[in-house]
């Protein structure tokens, strides 16, 4: 019976939608409208058996910048001024090793979560809401933990159905999954994890979200077993610049670590049972960069510096001299750091030959972003 309902409910919006086709509704649908594909990699790299698949779960700390579908009604998004040469650690990897990763055609996928639903029901593939983005990376701004497996997003399980159409592609494949911070990484919570990080709403909302990464990578090991995952631990927003005035104790930076901790940890345990996963420790990357605070709580952060005039700090602005933009994301340079970082541990992780991104060619990478600064 509920198969039956499900069958007659999917009809039902199939006949909706045709429906609105022939009226020209389909923005009512969410239907992306077919946009120019952005040159994300040289022509001469274009398709090689030898390319790596990698797919994308996760949040805004993966979805592309340079999406002027989600992000086209504010330009102060992503770099503002500065956008053209701001860069996610995805588009990073596309264009200094798109020979070797393979992150999907780029383009306009996705629809409305109505007509996403109604073409899962059907057995077509789905995915909402529409983006502009390479096709293997469902990583959505501010996604929470649940839409991994669930919620209107489903991101893994919709990642999985595409899999699923060229399964030989996916062998020594990788998914990345990269996600957490829009539930436990908010002020809110750390400031609830500072008073007590072992509160039990806390610790339940902690576990439910590291319960939905362990529930997405079952269904990758179950449906495919020789495709690689990487999780990726929560960065901490204690250090983001506009939070400097909180927490600026000892006593709840602590507190802010130890619940931090538990879904790293979490991700950890998950990662030991398996060959084919490993956990990445995202805050001791960033702590090896910039720093951290010191033992008083207070802000004691380091400068990255990579050419004379180049330098830069843990602070928030469109610039490439900020670690963020001022949105609160992961600047450029960040992010070519991050992705230069990921190739090493896929590398030490699971054997892969990804060509290491050598510090020179981080410098190279960044010039136009330097240059556009002025």
């Amino acid at each position: 019976m509920p198969r039956l309902l499900i069958v007659l409910f999917a009809t039902f919006f199939s006949i909706l939608a045709a429906f609105l086709v022939l009226f020209g509704g389909l923005a009512l649908l969410g239907l992306p409208v077919k946009l120019p594909s952005a040159p994300a990699v040289p022509a001469s790299a274009a398709v090689f058996p030898s390319k790596i698949r990698m797919g994308v779960l996760g949040d805004s700390d993966s979805q592309s910048y340079q999406d002027h579908l989600m992000f086209a009604s504010d330009a102060s998004l992503r770099g503002g001024p500065f956008r053209a040469t701001t860069y996610q650690w995805t588009e990073v990897l596309a264009r200094l090793r798109g020979d070797q990763i393979d992150f999907g055609e780029w383009g306009a996928w996705g629809t409305g979560w109505m007509r996403a639903f109604v073409d899962e029901a059907l057995g077509n593939l789905a995915r909402t809401p529409p983006k502009e983005d390479y096709r293997y990376n469902f990583a959505i701004s501010s996604a929470p933990c649940k839409a991994l497996m669930g919620s209107k997003q489903r991101q893994a399980r919709r990642l999985v159905d595409l899999m699923d159409r060229e399964p030989e592609a996916w062998r020594g494949g990788v998914v990345v999954i990269r996600s957490g911070v829009t539930v436990i990484g908010t002020d809110d919570f750390l400031d609830r994890l500072a008073r007590d990080p072992n509160a039990p709403d806390a610790v339940n909302e902690i576990s439910a979200c590291a319960n939905a990464v362990g529930d997405a990578v079952a269904l990758i090991r179950e449906r495919h077993p020789d495709t690689y995952i990487a999780l990726i631990g929560i960065l901490s927003n204690a250090d983001w610049s506009v939070d400097f005035e909180r927490w600026q104790s000892a006593k709840e930076i602590a507190n802010i670590t130890s619940g931090l901790d538990r879904f790293d940890n979490a991700l950890r345990k998950l990662a030991a049972t398996d060959r084919h996963i490993a956990f990445f420790d995202d805050r001791a990357w960033f702590a090896g960069l910039w720093g951290t605070r010191d033992a008083e709580g207070r802000p004691a952060y380091k400068t990255v510096r990579f050419a004379p005039g180049w330098e830069v700090t843990n602070t928030s602005g469109d610039d490439p001299h900020n670690a963020v933009v001022a949105d609160g994301h992961a600047g450029v340079a960040w992010n070519a750091l991050w992705a230069q970082n990921l190739v090493n541990k896929l590398n030490a992780s699971f054997g892969l030959h990804i060509r290491p991104i050598e510090d020179g060619e981080v410098v190279r990478f960044l010039e136009p972003s330097f240059a556009a600064h002025g």
